[in-house]
């Protein structure tokens, strides 16, 4: 036990039916246990995925009502699977909402933290929203930021400028990606650059949170959540691969309908049936950061069409592990589905960028 008694407030994008993003939060929390800290996740739940948004938007005209009407259980449903499967694990504070005063609902730490997931990428989060950088904290608070994703290569001069200002109070700031990195460098500021928290704990570790096994045959998976250039494509690649190796083609959904294009679609998918359908498939069709992540972590053979946008995080993780062959960014070959990846370099890739994480942490809250 490293820091005992002492206490992290962590921030980060934790609400919506993401597994990614509920993942890395119960991960990030598990590091600070870990090192023998108090952890709670600062629960901020941003305009963009409120309930009042959503009800906004369901009375903005009728169509958006009717079509919302439609989703409200689905909304409802997915709110309470992910919310009940993150409390399961992590420590919230009590909600702040942006209309909140954020400095006086905010919990009382000795260390702030701004965690993973886009959190400083302004395209995903609908503007600028300086609270991700504790700005509304006095000066004196302690900032430290774990693995923070920018999403973009570049900034407006407008951002790079109101950024700079706010991360010059951050005692130390590391980032998921190496663009992310080279932008904060170019502000004049030191960046390290770490892994996505969701390395952090090991295959056998992620068991812990796993569902039971849902698909008894053998399967490919597919996790194309958004961003998808051409799901065709996608699809013509996974039942080429499942022809040759025998398999069955699952996706999954956040609601009733099936995927017509699949021979079974897991609906209603829980973060602990996603880590299960990822744990047990033979192969992995994914576009997204998480999906690519756990399939390396997983020590899966995968491919991933790379996304319509923010795919730095994907390539920076890519070529960090030596996996540039497992991209397909135009077409896709058969043969390049066959080269079974050999995962003792990439273990051994990742054992050190853990290593590298830990100091990075001691180091910042020491």
């Amino acid at each position: 036990v490293i820091f005992m008694k002492k206490k992290v407030a962590f921030l980060t994008i934790h609400v919506g039916f993401n597994f990614g993003s509920v993942l890395q939060s119960i991960a990030t929390n598990r590091i600070f246990k870990s090192l023998g800290f108090s952890s709670i996740l600062i629960n901020y739940i941003p305009d963009r995925v409120s309930y009042a948004r959503y009800f906004n938007k369901m009375f903005s005209g009728i169509i958006p009502f009717v079509k919302k009407t439609i989703n409200l259980p689905n909304f409802a449903r997915n709110n309470r699977v992910y919310g009940s499967y993150l409390s399961k694990y992590c420590t919230l504070s009590s909600p702040i909402y942006d209309k909140d005063d954020f400095a006086k609902k905010c919990p009382i730490a000795d260390f702030y933290v701004t965690g993973s997931d886009q959190v400083w990428n302004s395209k995903h989060n609908e503007g600028f929203n300086d609270r991700y950088y504790f700005a509304q904290l006095p000066e004196e608070a302690v900032r430290i930021s774990f693995a923070s994703s920018i999403g973009e290569t570049s900034l407006s001069e407008e951002h790079t400028q109101r950024i700079k200002k706010l991360l010059s109070n951050y005692k130390a700031i590391s980032v998921r990606e190496e663009s992310a990195k080279k932008l904060i460098e170019g502000m004049g500021l030191q960046a390290t650059h770490l892994l996505d928290p969701t390395f952090m704990l090991k295959r056998e570790e992620w068991q812990e949170y796993m569902s039971q096994r849902i698909v008894k045959e053998e399967y490919l998976l597919i996790y194309t959540p958004y961003n998808t250039v051409d799901k065709k494509a996608i699809f013509d690649a996974a039942r080429a691969i499942a022809k040759e190796r025998g398999l069955k083609i699952i996706t999954f959904s956040w609601n009733w309908r099936n995927d017509k294009m699949a021979d079974r679609t897991i609906k209603y998918a829980s973060p602990g049936d996603f880590l299960s359908l990822m744990y047990h498939a033979n192969y992995v069709i994914t576009n997204s950061f998480h999906g690519t992540a756990f399939s390396v972590n997983l020590n899966k053979q995968f491919s991933v069409f790379m996304p319509s946008a923010f795919s730095t995080r994907i390539s920076s993780i890519i070529e960090l592990c030596g996996l540039q062959n497992r991209m397909v960014s135009d077409n896709f070959s058969i043969e390049q589905s066959r080269e079974l990846i050999d995962y003792t370099t990439v273990n051994g890739i990742l054992d050190v960028e853990r290593v590298k994480s830990i100091e990075f942490l001691k180091q910042a809250f020491a």
